[in-house]
């Protein structure tokens, strides 16, 4: 099948329709708009029970966290509700393995927040928060994702330059104290992490420091680096700033975003997951904060020139710029569903 729905995400002010559906057909790399959904302003992150039917949304302006039941003809949501997230800036979710948990990541401190899920899909209250041992208010929480065998929840945290992991007990269903996986160097300001397909493997993408680190997953689930390497050949020099970080389905390739800079880097995996710069493309518009990759497209969202930039990727992992641009407010955030 040629033709994609995406969830897309946006800035939208109070109030707006920051939830939308887009189809993207991959035989000709076109994109277009099939509806809004009014009432989910300023989603800047997603994730989708695709069992429930159940779209999960940041609104990051009001530090809430929402579901929706998106109907059969995927035409409309049906609120389940909003949740307080306990700190400003909700800025990432994810969805647990065994989808009774939804994790946020709150950029307006250090804390992560666990909401358990109703049988129907809405967040329950009194969810568990995560932090660190350090001060809170220092801390930027900027990702969150389960581990690839889901018994552990790790966090990025920005502002204390460190990667921490939760234990989750499966008696209790409670997490256990925060353990440090991974510290950065000092101002690199850590991002977005993926894991590797292989399971052995993690590339972290620091903000101020512009680098991919690549880590080894340790059996304890500490991540230790290996190697490391810039995304901008020529440096930062202005002010630029990393954003997103995918690795390709087949483990080759890893793409990261640059903003100021706007450009997209690709870096080629070795045998031993050794990364190195192959190419640096112009994003097609302005702070590219957030891409996906989709088959043998790559499809960026283009925050402050409002639109989606569409690239072709080669058999290589290189990009080729199609030209094909799409206007729309403030993107941020992209699901295939």
């Amino acid at each position: 099948m040629s033709v994609i729905k995406l969830l897309s995400g946006s800035y939208s002010g109070a109030g707006g329709a920051g939830l939308g559906l887009l189809s993207f057909d991959s035989a000709t790399g076109q994109i277009a708009e099939i509806t809004r959904y009014p009432g989910t302003p300023d989603a800047s992150w997603i994730d989708f029970d695709a069992a429930r039917s159940v779209v999960y949304v940041t609104d990051e302006m009001a530090a809430k966290v929402g579901a929706f039941v998106l109907s059969a003809d995927r035409s409309s949501v049906t609120p389940l509700g909003y949740r307080d997230t306990g700190a400003k800036y909700p800025c990432y979710l994810r969805l647990s393995p065994g989808r009774d948990l939804v994790a946020v990541a709150n950029y307006g401190d250090d804390s992560v927040v666990a909401f358990s899920v109703d049988p129907d899909g809405a967040l329950a209250a009194d969810p568990q928060v995560l932090r660190g041992v350090k001060p809170a208010d220092q801390g930027h929480a900027h990702w969150t994702q389960w581990s690839p065998e889901g018994d552990r929840l790790y966090m990025v945290d920005l502002g204390h330059d460190s990667v921490r992991f939760y234990e989750r007990d499966g008696a209790a269903g409670r997490f256990k104290a925060p353990q440090v996986a991974y510290f950065a160097e000092k101002d690199a300001g850590p991002r977005h992490l993926a894991f590797h397909p292989d399971g052995k493997h993690a590339y972290l993408f620091s903000e101020y420091a512009v680098r991919l680190t690549a880590l080894t997953r340790e059996a304890d689930g500490r991540l230790t680096r290996f190697a490391e390497v810039a995304s901008l050949a020529d440096g930062v020099k202005d002010g630029e700033t990393g954003a997103h970080i995918a690795i390709s389905p087949d483990g080759r390739f890893v793409y990261v975003s640059n903003r100021k800079h706007n450009s997209i880097s690709v870096f080629a995996l070795d045998g031993a997951g050794v990364p190195s710069l192959i190419q640096n493309i112009p994003s097609g518009g302005n702070w590219p904060r957030f891409f996906i990759l989709l088959g043998q497209h790559l499809i960026v969202a283009n925050q402050l020139s409002d639109d989606l930039a569409v690239f072709a990727v080669g058999g290589d992992g290189k990009l080729t710029d199609t030209g094909t641009r799409f206007a729309i407010d403030k993107p941020v955030c992209l699901l295939a569903i």
